[in-house]
């Protein structure tokens, strides 16, 4: 993006190497109306189609993103995986002369391209982290004495769904729960435990997916070991330690669908994939329950911004974490500031957006919000878990499938060296 782009185009043109699209940008309108730019581009684009080189010219501060995605989509010979994959380069001269044009077009770009690219950097980092945990925890399943289930649905209907994040708000609507507890089915991130805990509320489900070594901090401290934990085999494995049950969950990482097909034609056990296009707790906790009829769906502890000068509420795994950092000059909420800010961004941005998408709007009630009408009585609620048992089907099954996944996902090379140790 920008008029020293011209400069990167015309290399790319000269010698194009393995660059055989190129998409040019320029926001600025008194410099895309000069005749002298103009003229230039039509001599590079005369360039580049002589070489066989595709030249997309696209202007104004919001050009039309979904007509220019369709385009490329339709383009021969471009594989699928670089269609989805979108990066934004602004020349330094371009960002110095004109910063408030750069800052606008940056975050229009990021509001609508920032999904493949979220999601591409969470791959990045996490894929090795997820191929270990995920083979380790399974091999775990058959030595350590917890009880596990895999998670087909959640039926019933008429039921006051709570899901609970840990943003300071939940500090606020702490009596409100606590009043309300018995005509609630609960669903706790496993970071608002260590304020639910000692405040006296005890979740019907923990929900814990983030596979870091962050989690563990936010399990130190004395969890009850009846409450199940709905996680997935790529999940921490500290948790798989608890003896608390767990309840796994198809998340559709290519493991995970391998032992889906494994179940259906071993077993004949239908494992269900519940997509989560938010990428967060909430999301996950939505898509499990919403076979519920008739759900009221209610949240808490949940804004992805800071909120009183704090990133969380009391209590969190964040405050073991940070407290050998912390000292009379610098505070916790000065520590965890970059957590969360005032402003949303990336995955928090998303999850937001997802949230309050159109037509879903109604879907989530502010518990703050809610009126003690709107709580069912607890006799006319129902609610059950439909799950099955049993041990999935042997780690040498997996075997057979590594050369198969070319996801993209888990590196092929990765996935056979962790094979190759757990079958030793």
């Amino acid at each position: 993006m920008g008029i020293g782009a011209l400069y990167i185009v015309r290399s790319f043109t000269e010698s194009p190497n393995e660059h055989q699209t190129i998409v040019f940008w320029e926001p600025h309108k008194e410099i895309y109306e000069l005749k002298e730019f103009q003229s230039e581009l039509q001599t590079l684009e005369n360039q580049a189609k002589s070489k066989g080189i595709l030249w997309f010219l696209i202007t104004g501060t919001t050009p039309n993103w979904s007509e220019l995605k369709a385009k490329i989509n339709f383009l021969p010979n471009v594989s699928e995986s670089l269609r989805s994959k979108w990066s934004l380069y602004a020349t330094p001269s371009y960002e110095r002369l004109f910063p408030e044009l750069t800052k606008t077009c940056q975050t229009y770009f990021q509001s609508q391209q920032s999904s493949n690219e979220i999601n591409r950097n969470t791959i990045q980092h996490f894929r090795h982290l997820w191929t270990h945990n995920y083979l380790k925890n399974r091999t775990s399943l058959f030595s350590n004495k917890t009880s596990f289930q895999w998670f087909q649905s959640f039926s019933g209907k008429n039921t006051s769904v709570l899901f609970v994040g840990a943003s300071p708000g939940l500090e606020i609507d702490l009596p409100k729960i606590q009043k309300e507890r018995n005509r609630l089915l609960i669903f706790a991130s496993d970071t608002a435990l260590g304020y639910l805990l000692p405040n006296g509320i005890i979740p019907d489900y923990i929900v814990s997916f983030d596979s870091g070594r962050g989690t563990n901090y936010h399990f130190l401290l004395d969890v009850p070991k009846y409450i199940p934990i709905i996680t997935w085999l790529g999940g921490s494995s500290y948790i798989f330690e608890l003896t608390n049950p767990k309840i796994l969950v198809n998340t559709g990482h290519p493991l995970d669908q391998i032992l889906e097909h494994l179940f259906l034609n071993g077993l004949g056990k239908i494992w269900p994939h519940y997509s989560n296009p938010s990428l967060n707790l909430l999301g996950m906790v939505d898509s499990l329950t919403k076979s519920i009829e008739n759900r009221n769906f209610f949240i808490t502890g949940v804004s992805f911004l800071a909120e009183r000068g704090k990133s969380h509420c009391k209590g969190t795994g964040y405050e073991r974490y940070y407290l050998p950092n912390t000292s009379r000059l610098r505070s916790l909420e000065f520590i965890t500031k970059r957590l969360y800010s005032g402003e949303r961004k990336g995955k928090n941005q998303k999850a937001w957006e997802e949230m309050n998408r159109k037509n879903s709007l109604s879907l989530f009630q502010f518990f703050s919000d809610a009126k003690e009408t709107n709580f069912q009585s607890k006799k006319d609620q129902e609610h059950s878990l439909e799950t099955f048992q049993g041990f999935p089907p042997s780690i040498a099954e997996l075997a057979k499938w590594a050369n198969q996944d070319h996801s993209g996902i888990i590196h092929k090379k990765t996935l056979t060296t962790w094979l190759r140790f757990s079958l030793s």
